[in-house]
Formats: C-alpha cells, sequence, structure tokens
C-alpha cells in the first residue's frame, strides 16, 4: 500500500484488500439480520442491501439491510407489529446502536429490566446478556440498527478509525462492558447525526451511510459515559404485563370512560404508581394515548365505513360530534369530512 490516503480510498470504495478480509462468513458466525429472528418471509437483493419482509400473527414489517464496512452493518426498520423477536441469541463482541425515529421500543433483559426507547433516543448495548424479547408497544416503529462486529473488522478500516481517532474499544469497554442496555435520549446532536440518513437519496446512500458511520463511531467515542450515557429506568415484568392489561382494557369499549382513580382501584396499583408506568411503557399519559387511540379507530372508520361522522364520533366516545371533528382536526390536519371525500374521489 502506497499511502493511507490509498489504503483510505480503496476501503471507502469497497475493494479486496489483504488476506486478512474474511471473504465468506462461518456458518456459525453471529449476522445482524439473526437479530430479527425467523419469521423473515421474503428477500430482494440489489447490489446495493438486500430487503427482507417480516410478518408474524401480529403485524408485518420491512427491513433493509447495507453492508457500510466488513463487519459493520446497517438496518432500516419499519414495522408495524406488537414485537419482533423473542428469542435473541447472544452474541460476543457485538455492539448493537439503535435509532428511534418513530414509534416505541421496548427491550427486556428479565424478570426486573424492561426498558423502553422513545422517539429520538439512541440506544448502544452488547449482545452479550440475553434478551428475552423485543416488542412495539405501539404496533409502530421506524428506526435504524447498526450492528458492528468487532472480531470481522478489517485491520485496513481499524487504521482508518485509528486515525480519525475512533476508539472501538472505548466504545465496547465503557458502554457495554456491563451488559446494559444504556440509552441517550433525543438531542441536537444524536438528531444531527441520524436525521439525514433517513432522506438522502438512494444513489447517494452507500457512501453516505460510511460517512454517517464514522461520524457516529467518532460521536461515541468521545462520549462520557457517566456524564452522557445513563442506564435507562427499568420496569418489572409484572409492572408491564399489568400496565398492557389496564390498556387493553380502557380500549376494548372506547364509549366508556374512567378515571385514574376507578382504574387504579380496579387493577389494584395506586394512582401514582400507574401514571408513572403507563408513561413508562407507552410514551404518554393515559389520556393522551387513549386519545390517540380513538382517533386511529375515527380514521379506519371513516375510510373504511358507511357510518355518519356523527355515528362514528358516538362509537369512539365522543357524544358532541364537534368536539370529534376539532380534535381530529387537530392531529390530522383535515376535518373528518374532508377526509372521506378524498377516499371517495380516490376510489371513483
Amino acid at each position: 500500500m502506497n499511502s493511507t490516503y490509498e489504503m483510505a480510498a480503496m476501503v471507502l470504495a469497497g475493494s479486496t484488500l489483504s488476506d486478512n478480509i474474511i471473504q465468506t462468513k462461518k456458518n456459525d458466525s453471529f449476522h445482524g439480520i439473526d437479530l430479527y429472528g425467523t419469521a423473515l418471509i421474503t428477500q430482494k437483493s440489489t447490489s446495493a442491501c438486500t430487503k427482507f419482509q417480516f410478518e408474524n400473527e401480529t403485524g408485518t414489517g420491512e427491513i433493509t439491510c447495507y453492508s457500510v464496512f466488513a463487519g459493520i452493518e446497517l438496518f432500516y426498520n419499519d414495522m408495524h407489529t406488537a414485537y419482533c423477536n423473542q428469542k435473541q441469541s447472544t452474541a460476543k463482541n457485538i455492539i448493537e446502536i439503535n435509532h428511534c425515529r418513530e414509534g416505541r421500543y421496548e427491550c427486556s433483559f428479565g424478570e426486573n429490566s424492561c426498558c423502553y426507547m422513545a422517539q429520538g433516543d439512541l440506544a448502544i448495548g452488547s449482545l452479550t446478556r440475553k434478551k428475552s424479547y423485543s416488542s412495539f408497544p405501539l404496533n409502530h416503529y421506524h428506526g435504524i440498527t447498526v450492528v458492528i462486529n468487532l472480531d470481522e473488522i478489517i485491520p485496513e478500516i481499524r487504521s482508518i478509525m485509528e486515525m480519525l481517532g475512533i476508539d472501538l474499544e472505548k466504545i465496547h469497554t465503557y458502554i457495554c462492558e456491563e451488559n446494559r442496555c444504556c440509552i441517550m435520549r433525543a438531542n441536537p446532536s444524536v438528531e444531527h447525526i441520524f436525521s439525514e440518513m433517513y432522506h438522502v437519496r438512494e444513489k447517494r446512500k452507500a457512501g453516505y451511510m460510511k460517512v454517517k458511520i464514522l461520524e457516529l463511531l467518532l460521536f461515541l467515542s468521545d462520549l462520557d459515559a457517566e456524564e452522557e450515557v445513563v442506564q435507562t429506568d427499568y420496569y418489572s415484568s409484572s409492572q408491564v404485563k399489568l400496565i398492557k392489561e389496564i390498556a387493553a382494557f380502557i380500549t376494548t369499549d372506547l364509549t366508556s370512560h374512567f378515571t385514574i382513580e376507578q382504574l387504579a382501584q380496579r387493577f389494584h396499583i395506586s394512582p401514582t404508581a400507574l401514571k408513572r408506568c403507563f408513561r413508562g411503557v407507552y410514551g404518554s399519559s393515559i389520556y393522551a394515548y387513549l386519545r390517540t387511540y380513538r382517533l386511529q379507530v375515527a380514521e379506519r372508520m371513516l375510510k373504511e365505513s358507511v357510518l355518519s361522522i356523527t355515528e362514528i364520533a358516538a362509537k369512539i366516545g365522543y357524544e358532541n360530534p364537534n368536539k370529534f371533528t376539532s380534535a381530529f382536526k387537530s392531529v390530522y390536519g383535515i376535518p373528518p369530512t374532508a377526509l372521506r371525500k378524498s377516499v371517495q374521489m380516490d376510489r371513483n
């Protein structure tokens, strides 16, 4: 190799560099797609990426995989399902980085360690510790996953990272050493790194991802793990189970209205604990969650039924149609009548 710059050019171009490059993975080695379990049903490959379709009894999803560098994979997640993988295997020397763009991500590491990612959050962890399950409380999740296999990063890429000041060992040791899920809550620095990755044009994506991954790793190398990365609040599996039972109860009959005190008494939990745990699991208050759920049901009815606006309002618990119209417009930007009219025009 004549110079560091020639080496960098060849690495970034994806050229073969040395005998140390792993040409094919061993059958028993870890693949990033293993994170998603066995519910992948189809795949379509191009020169740039591989797309996987996901389906289980709760919904569907699409996962798009890019190989950024040897040992580093990036996945775009578009999930509309209640859970993804409930039998995650462990693996050594793997760093998993997740960014939540929309929705909510729940991850359990055992009886007393359920934690949650919200919109804009960044999570870093290792796969040494076994996950009990991964799920999506809102049945809706969009985000990016970066999987780094430290054993497969070739010397040439490590040299470039060192030249840039990237310290993979620090990331692995100080952030992932304790086998915990460390979360950095949404902030401008995280937003800057990830926001453009969701909008870059496809023909620019391959090169752009290389630059952004290096930026991400440099950012993580510079973190003060004690000050800037926190071990998130955990909830016990019994708490999460109870909160999900409450959510199911209040959405079964949308014409019923319950106070916090009534729900707390019915489910034998204190009002304070109910409010705290519900927000922890679903990311909002009970009132806000139920309001969003009601309007989502109304949206489906407007598109799929012939019920009048007044009838739909009554079915989701709004006695006053004007209040329903106002609430719907505040969320969707148009009144219910306009949405129905646009659906009818599309059908014609």
